[in-house]
C-alpha cells in the first residue's frame, strides 16, 4: 500500500460519520430543496474563492508596489553613492588647494596682486572685519581700502586677484 492509499484509508475512516450523516441529509431533502442547497453551496464557494483571489490579488499588487519603490530608491542611492562619490573627490581637491595657499597671507597675496596691477601705492588697507566657523571651514572677511586708482587699474587688480587661484571671494 503506498502513502495515498494508506492517506485516502485513514481520511476514510476519519470522516466516515461525517459523511453518513451528510448522505443522510441529503437523502432527506426534496430534490428541489437539494437543488437549493448545491445552488448555495456552489455559490458560497464561489464567493469564498473570489474572496481569497481578490485578497491575494491585492496582497500580490502591494509587494509588486513595494518591489518597485524599493527599486526606486535602491536606484536613488546609487545615484547619490556616484554623487557623494564625486563631492567626496572634489572636497579632497578644495582640500588640497586650501593647504596649498595655507601659509600665504591675504595682505601678502594682495600687495602681490597690487603690484602685478601697477597700484601697489595705491593700497591703502586691508583689515579683517569678522570672521565666521562652518564645519572644518574658517571663513574671514576682510575690507580693502584703495585709494586714488583708475577704473582700468581696479579691473586689472580684481582680474590678478581673482585669476590667480587664491581660496577667496569679491562682494
Amino acid at each position: 500500500m503506498s502513502v495515498i492509499d494508506n492517506f485516502r484509508a485513514r481520511a476514510g475512516q476519519t470522516l466516515a460519520p461525517f459523511s453518513a450523516r451528510f448522505e443522510a441529509f441529503l437523502v432527506g431533502l426534496t430534490p428541489r430543496d437539494r437543488k437549493l442547497f448545491f445552488g448555495l453551496s456552489t455559490s458560497a464557494l464561489v464567493a469564498l474563492l473570489s474572496g481569497i483571489w481578490w485578497g491575494m490579488n491585492s496582497t500580490l499588487e502591494s509587494m509588486e508596489a513595494e518591489v518597485d519603490s524599493t527599486h526606486l530608491m535602491l536606484s536613488e542611492v546609487r545615484v547619490l553613492g556616484v554623487e557623494y562619490t564625486q563631492a567626496q573627490a572634489r572636497a579632497q581637491e578644495l582640500e588640497t588647494k586650501l593647504l596649498s595657499y595655507s601659509g600665504t597671507d591675504l595682505s601678502a597675496f594682495l600687495e602681490k596682486a597690487a603690484s602685478s596691477a601697477q597700484i601697489r601705492g595705491n593700497l591703502d588697507s586691508v583689515r579683517e572685519t569678522s570672521v565666521s566657523e562652518q564645519g572644518i571651514l574658517e571663513n574671514k572677511n576682510y575690507s580693502v581700502t584703495v585709494k586714488k586708482a583708475g577704473l582700468d587699474q581696479i579691473i586689472n587688480f580684481l582680474y590678478e586677484v581673482e585669476g590667480a587661484g587664491y581660496p577667496l571671494r569679491i562682494q
